[in-house]
């Protein structure tokens, strides 16, 4: 009976050495992208963190050259079309498309951020690009199938009632929206003055 603690002690220390080369393993990976991308990590070194290299990295499964790849895309991508620039005061005029796709202010079970969009799914389904259909989940709040996906997903007692969840908070409110989103913008830089002109 004494030599059962000593085995769980064992296996627990053999646990943490993996996690921990697994762990140092996956430091060395992010530090050759790193090497490998150059002076982009100097160009934008908020987005070029660790963690958004990581993230590329696991997408690709731990491959260097595609996840090297993946984020030159992305930073030219980025580059081109400066999301970090974008307000809310640059989409505040468009009221009925922010209420037809917007961020919730709830989080998934696993804390990633959610975009609720009520759109027609033909229209939707034809913007979701061919390689993020498996990423991608359409479900619908009458039916039964879709019903196990949301559970999987979402804490029901947050969720919105009107996508099958049991929150009793009112339906979207622009004005509250808004107040989130310029606080967001702040945060961020990306806020305005009242010119209109951006400071970040």
């Amino acid at each position: 009976m004494s030599d059962q603690p000593k085995k769980t002690a064992r296996s627990q220390e053999a646990t943490q050495q993996k996690a921990s080369s697994s762990e140092e393993q996956q430091q060395e990976k992010i530090n050759e992208v790193r090497g490998l991308l150059g002076s982009l990590t100097e160009e934008m070194p908020s987005f070029m963190s660790d963690a958004t290299i990581r993230r590329f990295l696991r997408a690709r499964n731990w491959s260097m050259e595609q996840a090297t790849k993946g984020l030159k895309e992305t930073v030219k991508w980025r580059r081109d079309y400066r999301p970090d620039a974008i307000s809310w005061d640059d989409v505040a005029e468009m009221e009925n498309e922010v209420r037809r796709t917007h961020v919730a202010d709830y989080l998934d079970k696993n804390g990633r951020s959610v975009l609720v969009s009520n759109v027609p799914m033909k229209i939707a389904k034809n913007f979701v690009q061919a390689d993020m259909k498996e990423k991608v989940k359409f479900v619908y709040a009458n039916k039964p199938e879709s019903l196990k996906t949301i559970a999987d997903i979402f804490d029901l007692d947050t969720l919105e009632s009107s996508f099958g969840g049991r929150s009793t908070r009112t339906a979207f409110d622009i004005n509250k929206y808004a107040e989130r989103m310029r606080r967001a913008d702040k945060m961020r830089g990306a806020s305005k003055d009242s010119n209109g002109h951006n400071h970040n």
